[in-house]
């Protein structure tokens, strides 16, 4: 059956990302709760207007949806508290960058869950509820975890509710979505700090002229460091786009104590930047196989829809989505 919407559903961790949850859930008509243990963050989210429960299992008691929205050195001990209060059938899912380290948690500590791993990617350097915002998610790519073992009933419903957020669910493995993110998060922070401190240590004149290319190449350096740790320790994947990164530039070193050019450099890098803008992509029909989601997510592909074309059960139903062509 094409899963109904989530009737009730809970959010924990009110920054930056759950914060945006919250309030894009209630604009969107959702009957939404939430819990922050941090006294200043919750009385923010409570002056807004919104409503709040005095701990995690009061917040998911009762919930359809539960949606974790705190760093991941939190999680085992959110998990642990919401034990006893969660619903069975309840589904679980959160929204940390890293995938690969949750799902074991998850399994130890809500064994039986039916757990849809996610991770939007829509963060700014600002944290805390007074930096979310409801349209955070609009035209946002949202990973989201399609293991062998994810109950696709769960996953379908949760894509659903992403697609009524105006997000985009690309489906992914969590091993697949680490390596990426080593390339698209994990790395470019690591070179922005480098750049930060690059810049630093050229003395007050470089500071004094630093205009564009400094401070768009070092803004997400402006992020909590502890929440950089979490995007980038553990990650093997990591290792490689280092490598890489540091390949390009040793290279471009040596080619200018040579006497020679950036030029390879340069026109590489406008190349990959211009043809990644410049992506066109077309709308394409899928079913509710999990092997062909997933290769549509490798293939650069995320959803739109999940209707009931031709019934209303599992294997009836169709996704519209749109990939490069």
């Amino acid at each position: 059956m094409v899963p109904p919407q989530f009737r009730r559903i809970a959010v924990l961790g009110l920054g930056l990302i759950g914060g945006s949850v919250l309030q894009a859930l209630a604009r969107g008509g959702y009957r939404v709760i939430g819990y922050d243990p941090s006294p200043n963050e919750a009385a923010l989210a409570r002056g807004a207007g919104y409503r709040l429960a005095d701990s995690a299992a009061e917040a998911v008691a009762g919930a359809y949806l539960v949606v974790l929205a705190m760093p991941l050195p939190a999680l085992p001990a959110a998990l642990t508290e919401i034990r006893s209060a969660l619903d069975p059938a309840a589904v679980v899912t959160d929204v940390g960058t890293l995938k690969t380290p949750v799902l074991p948690l998850v399994a130890e500590l809500l064994p039986g869950c039916r757990f849809v791993g996610g991770h939007p990617l829509a963060g700014t350097e600002r944290s805390g509820f007074l930096a979310s915002d409801p349209m955070l998610f609009r035209d946002a790519p949202w990973s989201l975890v399609l293991e062998p073992e994810t109950d696709l009933a769960a996953w379908l419903a949760v894509t659903v509710l992403l697609c009524d957020l105006g997000a985009r669910p690309v489906p992914t493995t969590a091993a697949e979505q680490d390596a990426a993110e080593a390339r698209v998060i994990g790395l470019p922070h690591l070179l922005a700090e480098a750049l930060a401190l690059t810049g630093l240590h050229g003395g007050e004149l470089g500071l004094s002229l630093a205009a564009g290319s400094y401070t768009s190449g070092s803004r997400v350096a402006r992020t909590r460091p502890e929440l950089v740790a979490t995007w980038c320790d553990g990650n093997p994947a990591l290792l490689g786009a280092l490598d890489d990164a540091i390949a390009w530039l040793a290279s471009t070193r040596e080619a200018l104590a040579r006497g020679e050019s950036v030029l390879p450099l340069a026109t590489a890098g406008h190349h990959a930047r211009m043809d990644w803008e410049r992506r066109e992509f077309g709308p394409v029909d899928l079913p509710a196989d999990p092997d062909e989601l997933r290769q549509h997510g490798r293939d650069g592909g995320w959803i739109t829809a999940v209707i009931e074309k031709d019934g209303p059960a599992i294997g009836e139903l169709r996704l519209l989505g749109m990939r490069p062509l």
